[in-house]
């Protein structure tokens, strides 16, 4: 039986608070800290209490959601990266792609990372499901320096955070990157 508009209408509305909610959960915590209310949340949303908890039981519910949003970009990346036929421009497109992540996106993972040890646990898990097998990859074919790990990647992906995106950005990638390959 076909959904009526009515029902249609009501889930549009909950994706649409849902995604209000994020949003706004992004910006308060960047701005305030870990510490910030989930009323502040629903305030800043445009939305009541009730409607934050019908999405979200607790606050770690809401870090929970919010760290499966970050990790969607870094996951697409991977799948582009596993798609290419060359270990090192696999390995390339990771490290460059995940340095470009917005400054509040870097923020808010570093943040959640600090206030929840589940949160700090899915980064480090997320960091070897991406980087790790692209490294070992690049490492097996002789592209990659063999005294580096999945973790010195990930660090030195994080260098380049201080520095705003443009040019002197791109030549601080291309510098580590040269740094890292293996010379032959």
């Amino acid at each position: 039986m076909p959904e009526a508009p009515a029902e249609r209408s009501q889930r549009k509305d909950q994706l649409r608070n849902r995604r209000r909610l994020l949003t706004a959960a992004k910006d308060v915590l960047t701005e305030y800290g870990a510490d910030v209310s989930l009323a502040e949340i629903a305030r800043r949303a445009g939305v009541g209490p009730t409607t934050l908890y019908r999405h979200f039981a607790n606050k770690d519910a809401l870090v929970e959601a919010l760290l499966d949003d970050l990790s969607a970009g870094a996951l697409q990346i991977a799948e582009r990266a596993r798609a290419l036929d060359d270990p090192w421009e696999a390995f390339r497109l990771v490290f460059t792609e995940s340095c470009v992540l917005s400054p509040q996106d870097l923020t808010l993972f570093d943040l959640l990372s600090r206030h929840s040890p589940h949160a700090a646990s899915r980064a480090r898990a997320l960091t070897a499901d991406v980087v790790g097998p692209l490294t070992a990859r690049a490492q097996r074919a002789g592209e990659l320096r063999p005294d580096i790990d999945a973790q010195d990647v990930a660090a030195l992906m994080r260098l380049t955070d201080v520095l705003p995106p443009g040019p002197q950005r791109r030549k601080a990638l291309e510098v580590l990157l040269d740094g890292l390959r293996t010379t032959t």
